[in-house]
């Protein structure tokens, strides 16, 4: 049996992102495989692993030692090189929510460099220019410096780059915030992920909640795609949701009600609100996803979602036009729904996957 250990977030973080290793734990063993878990990057058991995968926010900005940590590159550096040498496979889970990557500066000291979500041209990853942004959606050929450049990959390390998971793997069942990690160890027999079938009757033509933000510190280019959203929806001549932000119960209430739901990328690409959508059976609007790879894989252009372009320009035209032959696009809703429902339930899918990344 091989040893499979994680360094996760801090306790005192609520969020799961390892909920599949949790959820999946006997599929892993099946496999031989055992998976561990940790919250201190001094403990004694994390040495001598077969494969150990550090979660990079458990280095992550804050005032606490975690800050402390990650700020101190030369500390970071050699703790990765010492560990490594007791590590068969020393894996770094760069949990970004964008494809690009502020890590790669510590690729060089791990075997392996997971991403929730990678770029078809790996090219961009080691010839950065001085307008490539870190989110690449927010280059602008017109801009001479990028509001958030990154370190380029070293061209031999580039290989180390791997496909993990993304949060479309997240425990969606509510539980509340502070209690979000107690649902790794509950059952979903007992407790079980409610989907709303797209053919369902819907009052709302459209929900998005939330506010317009100000500029601050170049911040307005990442939030550029909801603004721009929020601002297109006041204009619509149809039945919205929108405002101030409501209560997750209601805000779960309004989506599962809603034939269309539009996701903009935040500080990355995919967003919580994607899979909320199709768990909800709402007809996902999305700016194109061709330009990178994902695991699970759910964003199939005109049939499981529609793309709409990075600018947003087309929004309005292609909401209206949705909305009014929403009877033939709400099998794109079903079928988004039905693959992801597919992808939550399929251990086999999951286990192989994060093996073959890290072998």
């Amino acid at each position: 049996m091989k040893t499979l250990k994680i360094l996760d977030w801090p306790e005192q973080r609520f969020y799961s992102e390892t909920h599949p290793f949790h959820k999946w734990k006997t599929h892993f063993r099946e496999n031989g495989i055992s998976v561990k878990y940790y919250n201190h990057h001094l403990d004694k058991e994390l040495r001598e692993s077969d494969y150990l995968i550090i979660h990079s926010r458990y280095f992550d900005k804050g005032k606490n030692i975690y800050n402390q940590l990650r700020q101190d590159q030369i500390y970071l550096i050699n703790y990765l090189t010492e560990i490594r040498r007791t590590t068969a496979k020393l894996i770094w889970f760069d949990a970004a929510d964008s494809t690009g990557s502020s890590d790669f500066s510590l690729i060089p000291y791990v075997d392996v460099f997971l991403k929730k979500q990678v770029l078809k041209d790996l090219n961009y990853y080691i010839n950065p220019t001085a307008n490539s942004d870190l989110r690449i959606w927010l280059n602008e050929s017109d801009s001479q410096k990028a509001n958030y450049p990154f370190q380029a990959c070293p061209a031999d390390q580039l290989n180390k780059i791997r496909l993990g998971w993304n949060i479309g793997l997240k425990d969606y069942r509510y539980f509340g915030y502070k209690l979000s990690r107690l649902s790794n160890y509950l059952s979903y027999g007992l407790y079980p992920l409610r989907f709303s079938k797209a053919t369902d009757e819907r009052n709302l033509d459209l929900t998005f909640r939330g506010t317009i933000h100000k500029e601050k510190n170049g911040m307005n280019k990442v939030m550029q795609q909801r603004n721009t959203t929020l601002k297109f929806l006041g204009q619509l001549n149809m039945n919205v949701a929108i405002g101030s932000p409501v209560s997750k119960l209601k805000y779960w209430d309004e989506l599962r009600n809603s034939k269309l739901s539009v996701s903009p990328y935040g500080w990355g690409e995919i967003c919580y609100r994607d899979f909320e959508s199709f768990i909800a059976g709402a007809l996902l609007v999305k700016p194109s996803m061709d330009h990178l790879i994902t695991y699970p894989d759910v964003y199939k252009p005109f049939e499981t979602y529609i793309p709409v372009s990075w600018d947003m320009k087309d929004l309005p035209e292609v909401l209206e036009y949705l909305n009014a032959n929403y009877t033939y696009y709400k099998q794109i809703a079903q079928n988004g729904q039905e693959m992801y429902r597919k992808a939550v339930s399929d251990a086999d899918s999951f286990v192989s996957t994060i093996l073959k990344a890290i072998a």
